[in-house]
């Protein structure tokens, strides 16, 4: 899968002569960007007596881990996009693997309470996360989505102050306590702040939602194994990457605390 990256010129204030000659000048070279499809597959296998008797609680031990099967390379495909993985070509023993979206991120990025030298692990702040919001904007991005783990979840839920500024009416009878943050609307923009059980626990990533989609070479698809042993084989397999588009319209931060008091 391969797309192009452009950037616009600098903004200008030079007035034009009335009636002059124009020149021109060749318009920029674009940035071919590039990720390898990457092929997952489940499979199972339900021998003959399983699928003939009856099981407690389940109807047909068949469709029961084809299901299982259709989730379990969904979370696959979740995983191998919000990570680290690195793109590669693969060979004859190795599979093509696809980047995921934080190994994507070259630019726009923190390191813990070092900035973007030292790498000192931190606990997540406002600041980190506005400075982040900063540079997307600089660099032309629109953040709208903040992708988190249960821990910077929350850091954030406890910790920023625009829980602050938020007023509940909530009726005494309902012995309801609330501590949460959804949305954060930081110096550049509002962000959705969506925990993920497969982010990277020490990590966040800022995102600009329509940079990115999953580009599907092969959607994920039920076959049908062959009949070698007294079962009922089949495996589902898909094969698609992440486009992530100009990787300046994201922005992540690493290298923050994973456990401990949230003070």
């Amino acid at each position: 899968m391969e797309w192009q990256v452009d950037n616009l010129a600098a903004a200008a204030t030079t007035a034009v002569v009335e009636g002059a000659d124009l020149s021109y000048s060749r318009p920029e070279v674009r940035t071919r960007r590039g990720n390898y499809t990457h092929i997952r597959l489940r499979n199972w296998s339900v021998s003959f007596t399983q699928a003939a008797v009856t099981t407690a609680g389940v109807r047909d031990d068949v469709a029961r881990e084809l299901m299982k099967a259709m989730k379990e390379i969904a979370v696959d495909y979740e995983k191998i996009f919000v990570n680290t993985g690195t793109t590669a070509v693969g060979d004859s023993a190795t599979g093509r693997t696809a980047m995921g979206i934080l190994k994507a991120i070259k630019t726009n990025t923190g390191l813990g309470s070092g900035g973007t030298s030292a790498a000192a692990y931190a606990q997540l702040s406002e600041t980190m996360v506005n400075e982040r919001l900063a540079e997307v904007w600089d660099a032309g991005g629109d953040p709208r989505v903040l992708l988190c783990g249960a821990y910077q979840k929350r850091v954030i839920a406890k910790k920023f102050s625009a829980k602050t500024g938020f007023s509940f009416n909530i009726e005494a009878s309902t012995r309801m306590a609330i501590q949460n943050i959804n949305k954060y609307e930081g110096a550049f923009g509002t962000v959705d702040i969506i925990p993920d059980r497969q982010a990277v626990p020490g990590r966040i990533a800022i995102l600009t939602p329509d940079q990115i989609k999953i580009a599907i070479l092969r959607d994920i698809q039920q076959y049908k194994g062959a009949k070698t042993a007294s079962a009922i084989k089949g495996w589902v397999e898909g094969e698609m990457t992440l486009q992530f588009g100009n990787e300046k319209a994201h922005a992540e931060q690493s290298y923050l605390n994973t456990s401990g008091a949230i003070s």
